[in-house]
């Protein structure tokens, strides 16, 4: 049997007589009295979570991302209370922080994961070539399906949560829709360029996630949650205008 260390790695690659290669852990030699004793090296603590979070990501891709995505919501909506100075004019808004600790643990974690896994497989079947496929991908999320789709429901979830009707949310969607397009084209598409360029696949919801702290910020400054007096009163004026019209 014949050995080979790899010096970069906690671990000593072994190669066994039939060609079998065996990752064993790295010793150190330690003396107690005058016995040697051997002590396995520890990685540091950032890469035993990194191992445990990549094997928690292979195993349940969809629970490890609804973890990452509840807590970076939740720290991006902190964030933007305190960029918006609602933690001093009001206190901090507890309700509004469970909302986007719940939309982003709760709600968005499966379609995200889906639409990823979709853009991906839709690249390979259409045999897009890897210089073209951030382009592409950015092309297809940005303007053909899931930006519309997906700041609409990020607008109507939170406003089923604060507790708005059928009709609020409908006018909260139309109202900020736009607006949230227009800012998340020139935010997103730099940044998904390099997503899709650099990242492999599985990680990808991830980068956006730790890239959202910066937009969860901007959309709880832009597009605060309206008090649903607020929206039932813009409600109303809607329907006054239209009878009007008619």
């Amino acid at each position: 049997m014949s050995w080979m260390r790899n010096m970069g790695s906690p671990l000593v690659l072994f190669r066994i007589s039939s060609g079998r290669s065996m990752l064993m852990p790295k010793f150190s030699v330690r003396w107690k009295g005058t016995t040697p004793v051997s002590v396995p090296h520890s990685p540091p603590i950032w890469k035993r979570f990194v191992l445990v979070y990549e094997r928690n990501l292979a195993k349940r891709p969809i629970i490890t991302k609804s973890i990452t995505g509840g807590i970076l919501y939740g720290l991006g909506d902190i964030m933007g209370q305190k960029l918006s100075g609602q933690t001093d004019k009001k206190g901090f808004d507890f309700p509004r922080f469970f909302r986007a600790t719940i939309f982003g643990g709760v709600f968005y974690p499966l379609p995200a994961h889906l639409h990823y896994n979709f853009l991906e497989s839709l690249t390979l079947r259409m045999g897009i070539s890897v210089g073209k496929a951030p382009f592409f991908k950015a092309f297809m999320e940005q303007f053909v399906y899931w930006s519309y789709l997906s700041n609409a429901y990020y607008h109507a979830v939170l406003g089923g949560l604060q507790g708005m009707n059928t009709t609020q949310i409908y006018d909260r969607v139309s109202s900020t829709l736009w607006d949230t397009l227009k800012a998340q084209w020139v935010f997103w598409i730099p940044v998904q360029l390099i997503n899709f360029r650099y990242v492999p696949v599985r990680h990808q919801l991830n980068f956006v996630l730790v890239v959202s702290l910066v937009w969860t910020s901007f959309l709880s400054v832009a597009f605060p949650p309206a008090d649903i007096e607020d929206e039932e009163m813009n409600s109303n004026k809607n329907l006054v205008q239209d009878a009007q019209s008619s």
